[in-house]
């Protein structure tokens, strides 16, 4: 019998360890930062709390930085990699930063989530839109 359970363990613990993400941390109201194979996969996602609806991503690339506060999420990432389609390849140039800006907004609908974030932006065009969108100097980046 102990033998049968630990067979059963075996070739179940394998299966549950897939479910879920390897990262995930609230940030503000339904936004949520997420890793889902490995932490180079980390993006901030909009998650509707009444839905039975999944993660959607909203910059698609490799944050390694974000700072926020109830107005704006603020995001460092690395530059996804693209084939000649413009596809995603998962591999990021993490040689060059890419800033996001993105205003919190918690009764919309998971696609203008995406749609409402600004950039991506270069450190001298983020700080510019920074100013433009009135977005505090107290949120400050934290590395992840």
């Amino acid at each position: 019998m102990r033998t049968d359970m630990s067979l059963l363990l075996l070739f179940f613990l394998p299966i549950m360890q897939g479910c879920g993400f390897v990262y995930e941390q609230h940030l503000t109201g339904n936004y949520y930062l997420i890793a889902v194979d490995t932490k180079d996969d980390m993006d901030v996602c909009y998650h509707q709390q009444s839905d039975d609806v999944l993660y959607t991503g909203i910059t698609g690339t490799s944050v390694h930085a974000v700072g926020y506060d109830d107005n704006f999420i603020l995001v460092k990432a690395y530059r996804a990699l693209k084939d000649s389609m413009g596809i995603s390849l998962q591999r990021y140039d993490k040689n060059t930063t890419e800033y996001y800006i993105i205003p919190v907004n918690n009764k919309q609908e998971a696609w203008e989530a995406q749609e409402n974030t600004f950039g991506p932006f270069n450190k001298g065009d983020f700080e510019t839109k920074r100013k433009e969108l009135g977005v505090s100097d107290d949120i400050v980046f934290k590395e992840l």
